[in-house]
């Protein structure tokens, strides 16, 4: 794992020294844990938070972590419980940092994007995919055409039995 600030995205590397620099000058001897982490790098920090839940902050699944794009940091103080107040400086500055996993510091909606960028996230490509194949499967088609009746005819028994009386219009609407 990268731990230098010269590997964040040029959006976030100032910023991230002018909070360094900031927690420094409070005497809160503040330490760089990740930068920049590589995609096996977060498969393993996953695996490990997967393997230890009560561990003391949370992990993203590789790909949608913010560290994997540069737009991410973890930085430690001393002591600890001025974490928050490093936080709160951190948002004030328009910075994205929500106490939850406390050593966590990112450009504002990077967490967001991250997972977006995920092709495994629904509306992601292999999702899509995934969704449509899955659909050919015995079985399992029949569910997803069953479930997307019940979403098309929303509980409307007139509704129902006139796509019952013409089942084209009920294949025209559910492939549109």
């Amino acid at each position: 794992m990268g731990g230098s600030l010269n590997d964040l995205s040029p959006d976030l590397r100032d910023y991230a020294r002018a909070l360094v620099d900031a927690a420094a000058a409070a005497g809160l001897q503040p330490r760089i844990t990740s930068t920049v982490r590589t995609h096996s790098e977060q498969g393993r920090l996953y695996r490990g938070f997967l393997a230890n839940p009560g561990r003391a902050y949370p992990v993203a699944p590789p790909g949608q972590s913010a560290h994997e794009y540069g737009e991410a940091f973890d930085m430690v103080v001393t002591p600890m419980a001025a974490l928050a107040d490093v936080g709160y400086t951190w948002k004030s500055w328009g910075g994205g940092w929500d106490g939850h996993d406390a050593v966590h510091f990112e450009l504002p909606g990077a967490s967001e994007r991250a997972r977006a960028k995920s092709p495994l996230v629904a509306g992601g490509a292999f999702y899509k995919l995934a969704d449509f194949l899955s659909g050919f499967i015995p079985i399992v088609g029949t569910v997803q055409l069953v479930d997307s009746l019940v979403s098309l005819l929303d509980g409307n028994d007139d509704v129902a039995s006139w796509y019952l009386q013409h089942p084209a219009e009920a294949i025209r609407d559910l492939l549109s």
